[in-house]
């Protein structure tokens, strides 16, 4: 055979000119199967595995590395490169890949493995690749991530350092959808500066979608120890921020007398109220105090521009800073904007005085039907009282009132935080210098639940609640024909006035910590000649009303739902009483 193929060649190589042509012919085929055989070669051939550390060895080499996927970035400054940035962990190191028209990526903490060239340029390295390829996994490689709260890392973050984890929470600040890299807290309360405990956040690649404020949202990532900032953050992808749109979100109302605290909401939906004025189709909104604030319209609002223009408007949009202006402007040409809504119904006589207050004082004879809160608790009497509306229940971001008067004689207190329904007028309170209402009739609605107080929280803590109904837990004792609720084992205590009929001093009850709910009174002493704190109407739980306390049947084991909780005929307050 190898005869033969020597003979052959042999005869290509000669001058002879009877073989040129087909001699011609023959190297033109084994060129075509050298190429061929290459090129299957350079196909099939599976490039190394090579550990980060090493690899300055491959330089400008097809390379693999398997390791963890840690971040991304999808087009990183915002060019409209159609490219991911990745970073890889395999132990030894972290190397960047640059990834050109991508393919899908899999959560953070997924082992995986990409393939691409080795670039070494001015002493930075990456490997770079083209196209869906380039980073594959199975679906084993997917981590199982614990779901934590944010009071479990707090506890020991030591012991998830390093660690793939998710958190659900509440996020600080707005998030707009084309930012690379951005930075914001994870609280666990709606209202950041109510949060018990927070974590930095680093949020890499764009969310593609506006996130709000105090949203609710479910995060994973990587938990590390910035040395720099001394401090915990977490290391989060902005595509993979799972939102909770069932979760209300708190839109704030714009104080126009204090728009140097605007800022806090810059990015935000908010609300604000004022006079509109259009001039040379340029849109700006007018408040009680302050500059105006500049409005860019969505294109509905542009075709209502006629209808609203010189009237008190309520708006909805997002607080952003124009530059070009240096002013504040209400973006209301995104998706999420509503259209503008005149003041016309009661539910929003206070925007209407906040927007034009002097249109509002000058009509005293207008008649409003007011759907609102109190604020604070008023006592009954037979005189006029002073009180305040809200809109809100109770305390909560950008909390608006108005102080109002309340007709008497009344017999029943109005509790804070109750709803209430009011036909009022608005007049001016010459000795205060302010608008104030004027109710004429005032229908009760719903009363919230009763503050549970604490021993703990001091003195100070409860002036908050002076005047509400409160629920107590304590021991009844008396002082020289005095009752007192102490704390058991302290010397603190408050004045006990219990309604005539209450169990809880009775001689079953007496000796044993309950519960006792009253309204909480602040009362002057005359033997220390101090103001002290008084449980008044005060009693204790029986929703049976079996003579025997909730406290009581709980540990009894009666049901505190039901009179004779075994059904034999005899009560359980009888029960007790055999059985001491």
């Amino acid at each position: 055979m190898a005869a033969s193929l020597k003979s052959f060649l042999a005869r290509l190589s000669t001058d002879d000119p009877e073989t040129n042509g087909p001699r011609l012919w023959v190297m033109f085929a084994i060129s075509l199967l050298l190429v061929a055989t290459l090129n299957w070669y350079a196909m099939v051939r599976e490039p190394s595995v090579v550990d980060v550390d090493d690899l300055t060895e491959y330089v400008n080499e097809v390379v693999k590395v398997e390791g963890t996927l840690i971040s991304w970035v999808e087009d990183p400054y915002n060019s409209g490169d159609n490219r991911l940035d990745a970073i890889i962990d395999d132990g030894t190191g972290v190397v960047e890949l640059r990834w050109y028209r991508p393919g899908n990526t899999p959560p953070i903490g997924t082992n995986v493995t990409i393939i691409g060239d080795v670039i070494n340029y001015e002493g930075r390295m990456w490997i770079q690749a083209l196209g869906a390829g380039a980073m594959s996994w199975k679906s084993s490689d997917i981590p199982d991530v614990p779901l934590l709260a944010i009071s479990d890392v707090a506890i020991n973050p030591e012991a998830f350092d390093g660690e793939i984890i998710q958190l659900t929470g509440f996020i600080s600040k707005s998030l707009a959808p084309d930012i690379a890299f951005g930075n914001a807290k994870l609280g666990d309360h709606p209202n950041y500066g109510n949060s018990e405990h927070q974590v930095g956040m680093t949020i890499h690649s764009s969310t593609g979608q506006w996130i709000e404020a105090g949203s609710k949202v479910t995060v994973q990532g990587v938990l590390s120890y910035q040395q720099r900032e001394l401090r915990w953050n977490l290391g989060v992808q902005g595509p993979e921020i799972m939102v909770d749109r069932n979760h209300p979100i708190e839109i704030p109302l714009l104080d126009w007398s204090s728009q140097s605290t605007w800022m806090y909401q810059s990015g935000r939906t908010v609300d604000v109220a004022g006079m509109l004025s259009i001039d040379n189709g340029t849109w700006e909104l007018t408040g009680s105090a302050g500059s105006p604030l500049c409005v860019i319209p969505s294109d509905d609002d542009k075709s209502m521009a006629e209808t609203w223009e010189g009237k008190a408007i309520k708006m909805r949009g997002r607080l952003v800073w124009n530059t070009a202006i240096s002013s504040w402007c209400l973006d209301k040409a995104g998706d999420s904007s509503e259209s503008l809504t005149a003041t016309s119904t009661i539910n929003d006589l206070l925007l209407m005085l906040s927007a034009n207050p002097i249109a509002a004082l000058s009509d005293p004879n207008t008649h409003y039907t007011v759907a609102a809160y109190m604020k604070y608790a008023v006592e009954p009497s037979v005189e006029d009282e002073s009180g305040y509306f809200t809109d809100s229940a109770g305390y909560t971001p950008g909390w608006t009132s108005i102080a109002v008067t309340i007709p008497g004689p009344r017999s029943t207190w109005l509790e804070a935080g109750q709803a209430v329904v009011a036909d009022v007028t608005v007049s001016w309170d010459d000795e205060n210098m302010r608008a104030e209402l004027l109710i004429h009739d005032l229908s009760e609605g719903e009363k919230v639940n009763p503050t549970t107080l604490l021993w703990s929280d001091g003195a100070t803590q409860w002036s908050y609640d002076k005047n509400k109904v409160v629920r107590l837990n304590g021991l009844a004792v008396e002082e020289n024909g005095t009752w007192f609720l102490s704390e058991p084992g302290s010397e603190k205590k408050v004045r006990l006035n219990a309604l005539g009929n209450s169990i809880g001093l009775d001689e079953l009850h007496l000796g044993i910590a309950m519960t006792w709910e009253g309204r909480l009174l602040q009362v002057e002493d005359s033997k220390s000649m101090a103001v002290i704190y008084a449980l008044e109407s005060a009693d204790v739980d029986d929703r049976d009303n079996d003579g025997l306390s909730d406290t009581l049947e709980n540990s009894f084991g009666t049901s505190s739902y039901s009179e004779d909780s075994d059904g034999d005929g005899t009560s359980d307050r009888q029960e007790y009483i055999d059985q001491q």
